[in-house]
């Protein structure tokens, strides 16, 4: 007996989906089963299989056997999906036997995998495809076994699907947390009254630093009680306020540039959350020079003044730094402003200050 609670746990949890070929092939009878979905019929997201074959032995099927698999061939035939079949009534025997699969992947390794009772789902752009197996010396598949497992093949569909909904899930959130660990600042998602909901890598090493801000309660905080008494003001604004505003304040540190905090709401289906972005002053964004380079087509030499420029160095600074002449300074100077179209120290900060910034996270412990 097939239990749908036993499919419908694999929905969720990953050990119930690795064992879920095993409970399917003991409920018929069945001395081996695999079972994999994907988003397309070539495609291969996850796979439960019984352990009969090794995984060495599934690795060899997946490399130079799958286009060979006669079963499977059979059964994504559109008339065939969406049913569970005694796969000898789609295959005659005498095509299994003279098959490659069959004498080179199956009796190649001292196998007689001879019976299959198999099916291809589609649901909800999600293809499944089950395989149970016996060998040749036991007894056919009968039509009790097939009935049972025809009973659950919209539960295991139904699993698939759901599979499928939270992978695409995990996966949008792995990529908005890479996106937002690339931006070069402290960013914090919190609910309305100042709880943590989630924080970018950045945020997270600022936290552990422990030097301006905090989580107490889960509720963030700054060391200083002046900046704190500010800085929960600035929340309760924040969600007070419509749309497009934003305000910020200085949240000061033992030593250094205090961090500059921006604060603004926005609101998330019914609910109204708080975006906390912190800058640190003294943070250098390693890939600004190259960038430069990219946009303006200026040399190495000169994207590394020009960032030195807009971090308010003076001319003689930089070529004491530099090691260059004075004279050499000024030439870079003028073919920067050149490459730029502009004739101010004022214009190129803000053409280069216009730059989104970047972090350097991959460096990040």
């Amino acid at each position: 007996m097939i239990r749908t609670e036993d499919i419908y746990d694999a929905a969720t949890d990953d050990g119930a989906f690795d064992r879920l070929a095993s409970t399917l092939a003991d409920a018929v009878g069945a001395r081996s089963g695999v079972l994999h979905w994907g988003r397309t019929p070539q495609h291969v997201a996850e796979i439960s299989y019984s352990g009969y074959f090794t995984d060495a032995q599934m690795a060899l099927y997946d490399e130079e056997f799958q286009d060979d698999d006669i079963w499977g061939v059979a059964l994504d035939r559109a008339e065939a999906v969406n049913r569970v079949w005694n796969v000898e009534a789609l295959v005659p025997t005498h095509a299994y036997e003279g098959s490659r699969i069959y004498n080179e992947w199956i009796k190649g390794m001292g196998d007689d995998t001879f019976r299959c009772l198999g099916g291809v789902i589609r649901k909800d752009g999600t293809t499944g495809h089950i395989g149970l197996h016996r060998g040749r010396a036991q007894k056919p598949f009968n039509e009790d076994e097939v009935r049972a497992m025809q009973d659950s093949i919209d539960h295991i569909g139904r699993m698939f699907a759901i599979r499928s909904k939270l992978d695409r899930a995990n996966h949008y959130g792995r990529s908005l947390h890479a996106t937002l660990d690339m931006v070069g600042h402290a960013v914090f998602t919190l609910r309305a009254n100042g709880a943590l909901i989630d924080c970018n890598r950045m945020a997270d090493a600022l936290l552990r630093r422990g030097d301006a801000l905090s989580l107490r309660q889960r509720q963030l905080k700054a060391r200083d009680p002046r900046d704190d008494e500010a800085l929960q003001a600035a929340f309760r604004a924040a969600t007070a306020r419509q749309g497009g505003q934003a305000s910020a304040i200085f949240v000061h540190r033992e030593r250094g540039a205090p961090y500059v905090l921006s604060i603004a709401a926005v609101r998330v289906g019914m609910e109204r959350q708080i975006v906390a972005i912190a800058t640190d002053p003294a943070d250098r964004d390693q890939s600004l020079a190259s960038r430069i380079r990219s946009l303006y087509g200026l040399t190495r030499a000169e994207a590394e003044v020009a960032e030195a420029l807009c971090q308010g160095r003076g001319l003689e600074d930089l070529s004491q730094e530099r090691g260059v002449a004075l004279n050499t300074v000024r030439t870079q100077i003028k073919n920067i402003y050149v490459k730029l179209d502009c004739s101010r120290q004022s214009e190129l900060v803000a053409r280069i200050g216009a730059l989104p910034r970047l972090s350097g996270f991959e460096d990040m412990e």
